[in-house]
Formats: structure tokens, C-alpha cells, sequence
């Protein structure tokens, strides 16, 4: 695929209409809806208010509930029957959450945030006793809450559940992020020659998108010597080396639009064609991705993905990262591994359904740890089976 093939022209005329919103949101319905399925699971719970805390420009819940993505501190107080408290630092970034944040009455979270949005919940529910929590509080933060309510009850797992089947607006607003990953995966690989160093190699992801509203997750590069390798999965930071013929390249892409991402990942050979030892684990990793691709479906369970998954054992080789994760909204369950690279913990008891979205990304791997490939991508659930949300093509990439 040339890069001028992947541009704006791939979505469709809803993703043109979101992205020529000044400050794209979602409609009042949509957050209704949102809110409406976290308020049911509030009173099974028996919690009689939640307070949503991000900071850092971490968390995707203040956004999902209110359109306003937290930036260096947002509290969101949600209590059934009123509106939506949303408390905002610093007072400078006021007037923009003023103007992005839909269904809130939006202030300034003075001196403590934690206190502002703990005194209106309670003087909105003066007998409230259970306080959900999603993101995270200081220590200080949560004793400054568990002074004013008796029990802190965490609903993250509650939040993650609720972000697991996406809604038909939600899958519009991915595909344009899926577009932007791509999009830097068409920048990285052009900027590919000998000499340039991985830092180099993230700058030029970001090039395509940035002027399209999109925004920076990850851009993970592995660069290693087939003929020597030295590490089997892309690190998080990028050293000094540069490219080299010979090398390996290992990516792992995620660009997003407004909190909703794709995911890409690729292995790439440079200057020449992968050695034996390199195709032999590209090989496996497409077998890999295939079977599960194929498997995808309505009713597959989280158990028959890790039993399908000893074709990696029966190989001789192993995994490193993750070999399927849920995505979008957060890092999201099914978390899952192989025989070889357990899941932590017991595997989940995990069904999918229609509209989840889940990363497949088979990180084949020497036993000694010393050689790697990556391949996979975002793939959406559908009434009958799966399909790619990604638009650049499948395969090893060889430059």
C-alpha cells in the first residue's frame, strides 16, 4: 500500500462530520445513555454516589461521561437525580471544560479539589454513606473521602465492564483513530533508512496525523541485528542505536483520536530478506493471528483462545507481551497469554459479544528472549464473526 493511499478518504461521511466539529462530542442522548447504565449499576450496588478522579492527562471516564478529557486534574461527581458536578484544575484550563463539557455544571476545583467535590455530594445526598471511586486518589484524597463517607467502595471494574461493548458512535470515533495509527505506520515506514535512530523513526509517526487532530499513545520500536538479536519485544523507550542493514524492526503503534485508539504492530526487515530465523517466527506469529482471527466470534470464550494458542509451543517458541487484550476506553479485559507466557492469574471467565473491540498481536519469541516478532492489530466483534478495524495491510514489511 503506498502512504498517499492511506488518508482521509478511507472513512466514511460520519467520521468527515465528527472531524469537522470544532471540538468533537458526542451527542446529550449518547452521554444519557452512559450515565443511565452507570446509575443501574450504582443501585445494584448500592452506592449512593460516584466520584470520578483523573489527573495527568490520564483516564478516559471524565471524558466518557462529559466529553471533557481531564488534563491536570478533573472530579467528576455523579449522583442520581442531579447534574453532573464536574471539578476542574487549574483555574486556567476553566474556560475551555467550560466550553468542551456537555450535561455538567463545571468550576474550579479551588485550593482541594477533593474537598470541593466531596462537599457537594454531600450536601446533594447529606445520608450518602458509600461512595464509588473510579480512576485514583491519593492517600490523601482518600482519607480525605473516607472522612465524609463510611465506606469507599472501587468501581473501576465497574467502569472497564461498562466500556466493553461499544456503541455504533463509539465505533465511528475509532475508526478515525485506527486511521491515525496507520497513518504512522505509513510515516514510520517511509522514514526507514539506514542511519536513523528510533527516535528519529518516532517523530516521523506522528507527522501524519497530527495536523488531523489526532494525538500521541505509544510508538514502541525494537531495532535489533538478525544475525545477533538482542531483545524480542519493542521497549517503551528509544535508545541511541541506529537503523542498520540487517536489522529488525519491531513496532507496536497506537495514535488516537479524542481517547478512542487503534493498534498496529509490525516487524519489519531491513535491507535485505529476513533471515531463517526470522521468517520461522513471522511465520508462526501469522499462523498465530489467523487462527484467531478466524476464531473470532460471538460466544468465543477467553479458555478457547489460550487452548488455540499451543501452536506457538508446538513451534518451539514462546510469547512475551500479551497475546490478546481488549481495547479501547482502556486496557480491557480479556487479558490473556499462552501455555508457555501465562495470563496473570486464572484465566478469565470471558465471552465475547457483538461490538467489543480486542487487540490480537502474537509477539513470537525465541526461548533465550534474545529474538522477537510482532504482528496483529485492532479487530471489532461483529454479529458473525470479526473484522480488521486497521486499514494497513497484514504481513511482514520489508524495506
Amino acid at each position: 500500500m503506498a502512504d498517499t493511499e492511506l488518508g482521509l478518504h478511507l472513512l466514511g461521511p460520519e467520521e468527515h462530520a465528527i472531524l469537522e466539529q470544532p471540538y468533537p462530542k458526542f451527542s446529550a442522548e449518547e452521554l444519557a445513555r452512559r450515565r443511565a447504565r452507570l446509575e443501574a449499576e450504582m443501585e445494584a450496588a448500592g452506592v449512593d454516589a460516584v466520584l470520578v478522579a483523573e489527573s495527568n492527562f490520564a483516564g478516559t471516564a471524565g471524558q466518557w461521561f462529559t466529553n471533557w478529557p481531564s488534563t491536570t486534574e478533573a472530579m467528576l461527581a455523579i449522583v442520581p437525580g442531579e447534574q453532573l458536578h464536574l471539578y476542574v484544575q487549574h483555574f486556567n484550563h476553566l474556560p475551555h471544560a467550560t466550553k468542551m463539557a456537555d450535561g455538567a455544571n463545571v468550576a474550579w476545583g479551588e485550593q482541594f479539589t477533593i474537598k470541593s467535590v466531596t462537599g457537594f455530594i454531600k450536601n446533594a445526598r447529606p445520608k450518602a454513606r458509600r461512595l464509588g471511586v473510579i480512576g485514583r486518589l491519593s492517600p490523601g484524597q482518600y482519607q480525605a473521602a473516607e472522612e465524609v463517607f463510611g465506606e469507599i467502595v472501587d468501581f473501576n471494574r465497574v467502569y472497564f465492564t461498562l466500556r466493553l461493548v461499544k456503541s455504533e458512535d463509539e465505533l465511528r470515533w475509532m475508526r478515525i483513530g485506527c486511521l491515525f495509527t496507520d497513518m504512522a505506520l505509513a510515516g514510520l515506514v517511509a522514514a526507514v533508512r539506514p542511519g536513523k535512530s528510533a527516535r528519529e523513526l518516532k517523530a516521523a509517526t506522528q507527522a501524519p496525523y497530527l495536523p488531523l487532530g489526532g494525538m500521541s499513545t505509544i510508538e514502541f520500536i525494537l531495532l535489533t541485528s538478525m544475525d545477533d538479536p538482542d531483545c524480542c519485544v519493542p521497549p517503551q523507550f528509544h535508545g541511541s542505536r541506529k537503523v542498520q542493514v540487517g536489522d529488525a524492526l519491531v513496532t507496536e503503534i497506537t495514535a488516537h483520536f479524542w481517547n478512542y485508539g487503534g493498534q498496529v504492530l509490525r516487524t519489519m526487515s531491513i535491507g535485505q530478506d529476513p533471515s531463517p530465523l526470522y521468517k520461522d517466527l513471522h511465520d508462526v506469529a501469522e499462523a498465530m493471528l489467523a487462527k484467531i482471527e478466524n476464531a473470532l466470534k460471538p460466544g468465543l470464550t477467553a479458555a478457547e483462545i489460550v487452548e488455540m494458542s499451543s501452536i506457538i509451543e508446538d513451534a518451539g517458541f514462546s510469547i512475551w507481551d500479551d497475546l490478546v487484550h481488549g481495547y479501547g476506553g482502556g486496557y480491557l479485559a480479556p487479558v490473556l497469554g499462552c501455555a508457555s507466557r501465562p495470563t496473570a492469574g486464572p484465566i478469565p471467565d470471558f465471552t465475547f459479544e457483538p461490538n467489543m473491540t480486542c487487540v490480537v498481536q502474537p509477539n513470537i519469541i525465541t526461548t533465550d528472549f534474545k529474538a522477537g516478532v510482532q504482528t496483529g492489530h485492532l479487530m471489532r466483534i461483529t454479529e458473525t464473526g470479526a473484522e480488521r478495524m486497521q486499514f494497513y495491510p497484514p504481513g511482514m514489511i520489508k524495506l
